[in-house]
């Protein structure tokens, strides 16, 4: 989940404006910013070259911000929407475009992160549907759509965003991304207050595996079966996790300064990942990062003003290999697709997900 494409997008210019205005009046601010320069970003060159491989992607079905996808033993795509409904299609997608959905349940809060219990990316049948939730936590949901809730917080901290989660030896990880009521503040504050939990199936324990994330987003297995990677959207970078083997509890940096604000990562079927980028980076909100007096006034604004800021739509995923290296991109320069959160790979079809628009789409690889 990412926040910073907006239909109506707000000009950093006037986010400067705001703040100026802003230092003159009592209110408290709400961000207690740190400062941090970014790395130059890397150039869109060689395996980051814009094409227009992403543009010609088909529309698979309808849904109001449908973020992730995952596909159960018939071939059906499920998706959450801002209404706070897991939908799915009525039939198999099986390479067909614009398909009719269903309801399937209401979890609460605002599906993000889906993945069958199972642990396979295709559920077997009767495999309960696990669902990351905004204000939720974490979700199963009944091959019926009877709903239960697993957990909702861990150390006595309420899970605000739960994003997304992996299954890995019975217990499945969630990131947790921000303590932030409203999400956009975490990408400036830049405290790193998010976290990856893990829910033990068996014993209905949620533990804190990991601290001190910025902006906890995607989760996926990592290269070696021993470790977790985890997008840290805030940061524009990948951390590995070990969750087992003699490295067990370490974490290092696997993939960092990448072009953009990455969100979901996924397996690709031949190696390597997916990672869904909904907005490349921004050299004035990258600048902003370093002048935190300035985004101190930002927190004095409405909430309704940090929504409102944006990039140009673009439309981005990313190739990256075992090493953390980028290897190759889609792209959509002209935003037909974009604000691309998730890209799951299912039968030869990358299923691309979105927070901020109202399609999944499917690219034929």
């Amino acid at each position: 989940m990412f926040g910073f494409i907006r239909r109506h997008p707000l000009a950093t210019g006037g986010l400067l404006l705001g703040a100026a205005v802003a230092a003159g009046t009592l209110a408290d601010s709400r961000l207690d910013p740190v400062e941090w320069h970014p790395p130059d970003p890397p150039p869109m060159t060689g395996a980051l070259e814009p094409d227009h491989a992403l543009a010609d992607a088909g529309r698979v079905l309808t849904a109001d911000g449908p973020e992730d996808t995952a596909f159960d033993a018939e071939g059906r795509c499920y998706t959450g929407a801002d209404d706070g409904v897991v939908y799915r299609t009525t039939e198999p997608v099986d390479g067909r475009t614009d398909c009719p959905v269903e309801p399937f349940a209401r979890v609460g809060g605002r599906p993000l992160g889906l993945v069958f219990e199972d642990g396979i990316d295709q559920g077997e049948p009767g495999s309960p549907l696990l669902v990351a939730a905004e204000d939720a936590g974490l979700v199963r949901v009944s091959p019926t759509g009877e709903v239960e809730t697993l957990t909702d917080g861990a150390a006595g901290q309420h899970t605000e965003f739960a994003d997304d989660l992996y299954v890995h030896d019975g217990v499945v990880y969630v990131t947790d991304a921000t303590v932030h009521d409203l999400f956009q503040d975490e990408l400036f504050e830049l405290q790193d207050t998010g976290r990856l939990l893990g829910y033990d199936l068996e014993t209905g324990e949620t533990t804190v595996e990991l601290t001190g994330l910025g902006f906890a987003n995607g989760v996926a297995p990592g290269p070696d079966g021993e470790s977790l990677l985890v997008t840290e959207t805030s940061r524009y970078r990948i951390r590995r996790y070990y969750v087992s083997g003699d490295r067990a509890g370490e974490d290092e940096v696997f993939a960092d300064n990448l072009p953009g604000y990455p969100d979901n990562v996924d397996v690709a079927s031949d190696g390597g990942y997916w990672v869904a980028v909904p907005s490349i980076r921004d050299e004035s909100l990258d600048d902003l990062q370093g002048r935190p007096w300035v985004k101190r006034q930002l927190g004095k604004l409405p909430e309704s003003v940090l929504q409102q800021v944006s990039g140009d739509p673009y439309g981005l995923v990313l190739r990256v290999d075992e090493s953390g290296d980028i290897v190759g991109s889609l792209h959509d320069p002209a935003g037909g697709v974009f604000g691309v959160t998730s890209a799951t790979e299912h039968e030869g079809a990358l299923y691309l997900g979105s927070l901020f628009n109202d399609y999944v789409y499917r690219h034929e690889l």
